[in-house]
């Protein structure tokens, strides 16, 4: 953590450096030290505003807060950034962690020839795009299909399930377990 200060038009005291630093917990606590700070302190006729300046990752939170005495400035500016480093960091809890669904699967074709090292070699790769459809909808699709395979998002169950017509005229469908 870093704290850097201007003032403009007075002079920053080490009691108001000092006194900022410690209104800082809560914000330390938040964060926890990985932010930098800039604090703007003005005086414009019997005004002083306080302009806070937090770099947080890739995030920037500005206070901004204007009365007649410095500290109660430097405070409102402080209660600003707390509130919104509270709703980023609740932002930041609430996201879903799971990967988007795919919408495109790899899939490669085995020869069944034997070699010497005993080992299968990758003939063809293809990306086959992944549709949601029901297993009535796919078994349609694959009719139509020239192909054998039909990759296909379950549209019951959120998963992805291959349906594959079989050497005996018959259809197979793989599903994962739940």
């Amino acid at each position: 953590m870093r704290i850097d200060f201007t003032g403009r038009q007075m002079d920053v005291s080490p009691e108001l450096q000092e006194y900022t630093g410690q209104r800082l917990k809560k914000l330390i606590r938040l964060l926890r030290n990985e932010f930098d700070l800039h604090v703007i302190l003005t005086a414009e006729k019997h005004r002083r505003i306080a302009e806070i300046t937090l770099n947080f990752r890739d995030h920037s939170l500005v206070g901004l807060e204007t009365t007649r005495d410095a500290r109660s400035s430097i405070n409102g500016a402080l209660d600003k950034l707390e509130r919104q480093a509270v709703r980023l960091m609740g932002r930041r809890r609430e996201r879903k962690r799971r990967p988007k669904p795919a919408t495109a699967i790899l899939l490669n074709v085995l020869r069944s020839q034997r070699r010497e090292d005993d080992g299968h070699r990758v003939l063809k790769t293809d990306r086959v795009p992944i549709k949601p459809m029901t297993v009535d909808e796919a078994i349609d699709s694959l009719d139509a299909a020239r192909t054998g395979l039909l990759v296909f998002r379950n549209a019951e169950t959120e998963r992805v399930n291959v349906l594959y017509r079989r050497d005996d005229g018959n259809l197979g469908l793989v599903e994962p377990e739940p």
